[in-house]
């Protein structure tokens, strides 16, 4: 899977999620205090999701880039060692 479509993908799950937690919480027969301070734990749950989510797609981008860079530089060396040895 690509990283783009592994992004939207994720962003589908944990949208489909917030909605369905904000359903329940909704149709939830407890008091209203207690109802937001499971909010503010849900939030802060999906927030540190949405981070995790994010710091692991860059690292995969990173290692994307660096993989590149690395068979760009072994395709190209024995270009470039020719090109020294005809100046």
């Amino acid at each position: 899977m690509t990283t783009g479509r592994f992004a939207r993908s994720l962003g589908i799950v944990l949208a489909a999620g917030a909605v369905g937690a904000a359903g329940a919480l909704l149709f939830a027969p407890q008091s209203g205090a207690r109802t937001r301070r499971l909010i503010g734990r849900k939030t802060e749950d999906l927030g540190h999701g949405m981070l995790q989510a994010y710091e692991r797609i860059r690292d995969s981008g990173n290692s994307a880039a660096r993989t590149l860079a690395y068979r760009l530089r072994l395709s190209l060396a024995p270009r470039m060692a020719r090109e020294r040895l005809t100046r």
